[in-house]
């Protein structure tokens, strides 16, 4: 009987199989304790073993019979990772090591350990994340409603990977309601403006100036530009997208430690710490970039470092008409005090290139050769496990180097009285037919940042409150040559009233800041609520203590800006945000000292040429007020919708007015000649909606709908002056401003499909704008005027006779097409396909019978990366 049982055993014990190996964490490859790992039949779904590791990392499980598996590793604080399709054959011995991915963001209570032979649930929520070669893909997608009470737009670098962005323009075009005017890369500038209906114009100069951008702590939005283009917020073209870790997009009412904006905050965090050696390649029809990143540990120490190249050829059809970017970046982090005290200190620099090679016959030269570099220190001291302080100093450097040249095509009359050097000849007693006129801009940028920031966390009652509190400083300022125009042979021309001017007679800005806050969580009514009471003062370039008008006497202004955010948890899947802010924004040096206006004329056969001053060195800052209110709604684990509205208000931005020559002298003169200078005129009402529809991902497929309306009306206070008014027509020297409304709905639609065990990432956006209009609204004298013997009524102000029309730019779609397929295990390969039907939504101008493209070309791009 002994015999025959041996026999009956025997089989099954040699056909059993045992699988063994480590698991660890992906990055620095430390090896993983208490890690579970489950071993999955399929295709039953059910789970045969489930073991813990060892404090090595390892796990064993033994006496697997043949078959197809799943193999599921996870841990606390970590994504789950699933190697698919794992095949056992008999008398097989297998090692299958795994890496895990931190999760910064995770809950505890996610990963539970389930029993063996437990049936897994059809559909079941797998909050995991794997690589598609070298992106990174949550499977899990976005929260389906938000979890905080700050409205808040977050990207991933799995997301910026998949689009294959090569700036943080191209990033933010994946913020629902953001219109996609322009495709990716470097062959133009780009700008952002948050919850904007236009970045064109005047308005659209004040939008992209308002947002301001923090990368890694730093703010790098500057006031310190003197030069016209210092009117706008800066070029994103120069922050690589390759190197960014996340982004997140601020639009609602942000912490009171943020400040110095008026639309909202751009957060920027770079790669940093243990990361994986990286080559990457993107190629689409005008921009080529490539870059590499990587990292060492040194004992405690991680030191990371990223370089990145682009390169774009604007015209294709012109040669020399290029775009270099260079950006480098070392990073060296270090803990000290038994990690209590973590430091980090981040080296960038950024080198531009944008030049034309010499054409034409006059042989005309164009070049930028400037370059920008930051100094970032930073330390996070835990003093204990409830309080902590955090500090910031740090030094942006932009050396601007332009060089222009163009041909004026001007009679030039030189007498024979008088000798004039040009392009090294002397000319004397002759007349030439036009002339090269050139430019330059040189001088320096400088801007400091420092922060101290102090943090407590204790319990009061059934309350928690998280109070923060801290210090904020920044100096600006511009030095060096600034415009530099020959004095005869002007690059604007010869009548010009423009002429050279010196960064270096302009005043600094400084501007300090106070803030304290509060953010409290407990219970109302047995109901979970956040609370979040904060207030920030600012002063802007300060010169002494006036408590009659304030704290302190400032040139630019004092603001004391509260801000309130609740937060109500009315049932499970159902909860309620509003809150309500201001916000002061510092005007930069190019709103302060706009150069001075010259006008030339001729008096008794003599060229008289006046000068009027353009500056207003007390213009003051500016505020907006904001207020908003949201309610989310999950029915369902699987679906979610959230719908935000919001107002905004700003009526003192800097605006420019126009006065007649001599008016700070005799205040009722009229003269041909005029200048204008930048006051606290502007004003500008907005309001909107924001409704969002978003799913978990289902059978790996996910969906997402966001339906933006917005509207703003902008104008500003007090009347301008213009020589030109006809008085029989009824019209004033003086005469009030028009005002502008827009109106915008845009709707994003999304779907995407992931599956690691295709290794493929796809996703169709469409973007819908199904209704845009603009109008004009005049305030000023009106008349009848006849044009081609048709009467149309005038407003002092108009040029054209449609100039008050409103305009209807009707209705357009936009498709664009992203796939990411994995090549190997670390390598991957993306196409993205803009604009997939080359639909250019053109759209004819019933007022001039000329037509315009609202959409960018059809464009495609391709990318490989592989890391190691």
């Amino acid at each position: 009987m002994k015999k025959i049982l041996t026999i009956l055993i025997f089989p099954i014990v040699i056909i059993a199989s045992d699988i063994s190996g480590t698991i660890k964490n992906r990055l620095d490859k430390t090896p993983l304790d208490d890690a579970i790992v489950s071993l999955i039949k399929i295709p039953e779904n059910t789970i045969i073993q489930t073991v813990i590791t060892d404090k090595n990392g390892n796990y064993f499980m033994g006496n697997i019979t043949s078959g197809i598996y799943q193999i599921e590793a996870s841990k606390p604080d970590y994504y789950k990772n699933v190697l698919f399709d794992f095949t056992v054959e008999p008398l097989k011995n297998y090692e299958c090591n795994i890496g895990l991915l931190k999760n910064l963001d995770c809950r505890r209570g996610k990963n539970q350990k389930r029993q063996s032979g437990e049936k897994r649930k059809t559909g079941e929520s797998s909050d995991y994340c794997f690589m598609i070669g070298s992106i990174e893909v949550k499977s899990h997608g976005d929260e389906i409603i938000p979890e905080e009470a700050v409205t808040t737009r977050k990207i991933s670098s799995g997301e910026i990977e998949h689009m294959q962005a090569s700036n943080l323009g191209d990033i933010l075009n994946l913020i629902p309601g953001v219109e996609k005017t322009q495709n990716p890369g470097l062959s133009k500038q780009s700008y952002v403006g948050i919850r904007s209906l236009t970045l064109d114009g005047t308005d659209g100069l004040l939008e992209s100036f308002g947002s301001t951008i923090v990368v890694d702590g730093n703010e790098i939005s500057s006031g310190a530009n003197a030069d016209f283009s210092g009117r706008s917020g800066i070029d994103l073209r120069t922050i690589p997208a390759d190197n960014i870790e996340s982004v997140e997009v601020i639009s609602g009412i942000p912490s009171a430690e943020y400040g110095n904006f008026s639309n909202g905050i751009i957060k920027v965090k770079t790669k940093s710490g243990y990361v994986q050696n990286k080559l990457k390649a993107k190629l689409n029809p005008d921009t080529k970039t490539a870059s590499y990143s990587g990292g060492y540990k040194f004992r405690k120490s991680f030191v990371d470092y990223h370089f990145n190249y682009g390169f774009s050829e604007r015209n294709l059809r012109e040669d020399g008409d290029e775009y270099h970017r260079l950006y480098g970046k070392l990073s060296y982090n270090k803990p000290f005090l038994d990690d209590r005290l973590e430091t980090k200190s981040i080296f960038t620099l950024t080198k531009i290139l944008d030049s034309d090679k010499p054409i034409g016959i006059y042989k005309l030269k164009d070049y930028n050769e400037g370059y920008k570099t930051s100094a970032t220190f930073s330390f996070d001291y835990q003093k204990a496990e409830n309080t902590k302080y955090k500090g910031l100093l740090s030094l942006n450097l932009n050396r601007k180097l332009d060089f222009n040249e163009r041909f004026i095509a001007e009679q030039v009359i030189i007498a024979s009285d008088t000798t004039i050097e040009y392009n090294g000849m002397e000319l004397s007693d002759t007349t030439l037919s036009g002339y090269i006129g050139k430019k330059q801009i040189k001088g320096y940028e400088i801007s400091i940042n420092s922060n101290l920031k102090y943090n407590y966390i204790f319990n009061l009652g059934n309350q928690e409150h998280n109070f923060l509190t801290g210090f904020y400083g920044k100096f600006e300022s511009n030095i060096g040559e600034g415009l530099v125009l020959h004095p005869f042979w002007n690059y604007y021309g010869m009548y010009s009233t423009k002429r050279s001017y010196s960064y270096s007679d302009y005043d600094p800005i400084n501007q300090y800041s106070l803030f304290i806050q509060d953010k409290i969580k407990g219970k109302l009514f047995s109901r979970k609520y956040n609370l979040m009471l904060g207030l920030r003062y600012t002063a802007f370039n300060p010169k002494g203590i006036d408590i009659s008008r304030g704290f302190l006497d400032t040139q630019n202004g004092e603001f004391f800006c509260p801000r309130f955010n609740f937060q109500y948890f009315i049932k499970d899947g159902i909860r309620i945000r509003f809150g309500a802010g201001k916000s002061a924004k510092s005007i930069s040096l190019a709103y302060l000292y706009k150069p001075p206006s010259y006008f030339k004329y001729v008096q008794d056969d003599v060229v008289v040429e006046e000068m009027q001053l353009q500056q207003n060195p007390n213009l003051q800052a500016y505020s907006t007020s904001k207020y908003e209110a949201s309610i989310d709604w999950s029915p369902h684990k699987l679906i979610g919708f959230s719908l935000t509205g919001y107002y905004t208000n700003s009526d003192n931005s800097p605006s420019s007015r126009t006065y007649p020559y001599g008016y700070d002298i005799k205040s009722d003169t009229i003269t041909a000649a005029d200048y204008s200078i930048y006051e606290n005129l502007g004003w500008k009402d907005s309001y909107g909606f924001e409704f969002l529809i978003r799913t978990k991902r289902i059978k790996n497929l996910q969906f997402k709908m966001n339906i933006t309306y917005r509207y703003s009306e902008s104008g500003r206070k007090k009347t301008t002056y213009s020589d030109r008014a006809d008085l029989s027509l009824g019209e004033s020297y003086w005469y009030n401003p028009s005002t502008t409304w827009r109106e915008k709905v845009i709707i994003d639609y999304q779907v995407n499909y992931v599956s690691q065990r295709l290794g493929a990432w796809i996703t169709l956006d469409i973007q819908q704008i199904p209704l845009e209009y603009k109008q004009a609204v005049y305030h000023s004298a009106q008349y009848l005027y006849e044009i081609n013997n048709v009467e149309y009524t005038f407003y002092q102000g108009m040029t054209h006779w449609y100039d008050n029309e409103k305009y209807d730019y009707g209705n357009r779609w936009l498709f664009d097409l992203r796939i990411s397929k994995s090549l190997s295990q670390k390598t991957e390969f993306s196409l993205y396909i803009n604009n997939l039907f080359d639909d250019r939504a053109l759209w004819d101008n019933p007022y001039t019978n000329s037509d315009r493209e609202k959409n960018p070309e059809i464009y495609y791009g391709l990318e490989i990366s592989s890391q190691w």
